[in-house]
């Protein structure tokens, strides 16, 4: 979950979830944080997950967003939050590989993504400052 305020990007919750905690991890995050838009990445188990979101919380307005790319922007935006350190350092940018799992960034590229394509829908350019 991230909220942009001033043009700034602040990340409000994220983790990696496994799917027999999915559904507890959501209602936490729902109550403390009350988001506007709930998205879903249109990618590989969308449509597994998407009927079972709406089962779970049937009042709640799922919205899918294209996913293409996003696993290459979650490693940039991985490395931007936790940059390389010691010979890690001098692998190039393409070769370089989260060592732990990076989903939660991929989400985060999903939730700029819908962003930015409601921006261009509306004529307006995004500002990122993340």
């Amino acid at each position: 979950m991230a909220e942009q305020t001033g043009g700034v990007w602040r990340v409000l919750f994220r983790a990696i979830a496994p799917i027999e905690a999915l559904r507890a991890t959501l209602e936490m995050c729902i109550q403390q944080h009350a988001p506007e838009r709930y998205l879903v990445g249109a990618g590989t188990g969308a449509e597994r997950l998407l009927p079972q979101l709406q089962a779970w919380f049937p009042t709640i307005r799922w919205e899918l967003v294209p996913e293409r790319d996003t696993t290459l922007q979650a490693r940039e935006l991985y490395f931007q939050h936790h940059p390389p350190r010691g010979w890690r350092r001098l692998l190039p940018k393409g070769m370089r590989v989260p060592p732990e799992p990076y989903d939660d960034f991929a989400a985060l590229a999903i939730i700029y993504r819908a962003v930015e394509t409601e921006h261009h829908t509306a004529g307006t350019q995004p500002s990122d400052s993340s």
